[in-house]
């Protein structure tokens, strides 16, 4: 490897050093920004990184990544990267200015997310064999993605002490490391103090906990990959839940509160959103169910 590849590997990883430590972005978000940056510098050619970050070599990029097939999602992203790692530039002297920032974002059509019915959602909960241990951890990881709006990796994080199901709520640490308060339905705490007091089964003999909600046969924590693959077993046994991940139980959860009248706000605050036009997204979903319902029973709605 040469010095300049050396140099140039370096100011990646002081970036990203410097977003994790930051406490604003989350793992997955500096991953796809180091992915990012090591493929601009590569389309460099060898060109150092911080010399080469000027306005044609980043359109030229642009360019390149439009001709390679990519979406206009990933490449909005790629975009947002190089403003981030050119603002960064700047604020630690290695630039006088960012020229990513003269690059315009492609438009990008909104895209929809996928959300079960109350009974998909039911025949995928009511899938897991509640009889064993293994099933009742099963159903009240789906139960918690469900009743409280949670991403994968907020499940698998949080713990014993950030549950109360007597008062019925959860405190969660989501994006950003920000803590939310969420309320649970008594059928998910339920499921939740039945999977407890069962919990120690799955406990090492020498007593190490990590005091997780949610751990393997082995004890373990639980990550993200293990949350897909329950969500996966259930939704095989499913028919009619086919294709469903563990967002899509967040999904439905939105859609289901705002389908029954909660407010845009609560629902945002609930799912940890930072800005009020991701939630959004959602009232699209009940606004096409009633357009569909009004098609379908109308006299006049297919005119």
């Amino acid at each position: 490897m040469s010095i300049v590849q050396e140099e140039d590997n370096g100011t990646i990883e002081n970036f990203c050093m410097d977003l994790k430590y930051g406490s604003v972005f989350s793992e997955n978000t500096i991953r796809a920004y180091r992915g990012d940056l090591y493929r601009f510098l590569d389309y460099q050619h060898g060109r150092d990184i911080v010399s080469g970050f000027t306005l044609r070599e980043i359109r030229g990029f642009v360019r390149s990544e439009t001709a390679r097939g990519i979406d206009s999602r990933s490449l909005s992203r790629e975009i947002s990267t190089l403003r981030t790692f050119g603002d960064w530039l700047v604020e630690t002297g290695r630039l006088q200015g960012n020229p990513a920032k003269l690059v315009k974002l492609p438009k990008t059509p909104a895209k929809l997310p996928g959300f079960l019915a109350v009974d998909e959602v039911m025949q995928v909960l009511e899938s897991y064999d509640t009889g064993t241990t293994l099933g009742l951890r099963n159903r009240a990881v789906v139960e918690l993605l469900y009743g409280g709006g949670l991403r994968a990796a907020e499940a698998v994080s949080v713990t014993i002490k950030d549950l109360d199901t007597d008062e019925r709520h959860l405190m969660v640490r989501g994006k950003g490391n920000k803590q939310r308060m969420i309320p649970l339905p008594e059928p998910t705490c339920r499921i939740l103090d039945k999977w407890l007091a069962r919990r120690p089964e799955f406990l090492p003999k020498d007593g190490n906990d990590p005091g997780t909600i949610f751990v393997s046969v082995r004890g373990r924590k639980l990550d993200p990959r293990d949350v897909r693959r329950i969500v996966a077993s259930g939704v095989k046994t499913a028919a009619r839940a086919a294709g469903a991940t563990p967002h899509t139980f967040r999904h439905s959860f939105a859609t289901h509160l705002l389908d029954n009248g909660a407010d845009l706000r609560s629902v945002q605050d609930m799912l940890g959103h930072a800005s009020l036009s991701t939630t959004q997204i959602y009232t699209h979903l009940t606004v096409e169910r009633l357009r569909k319902a009004y098609r379908d029973a109308h006299p006049r709605g297919k005119d």
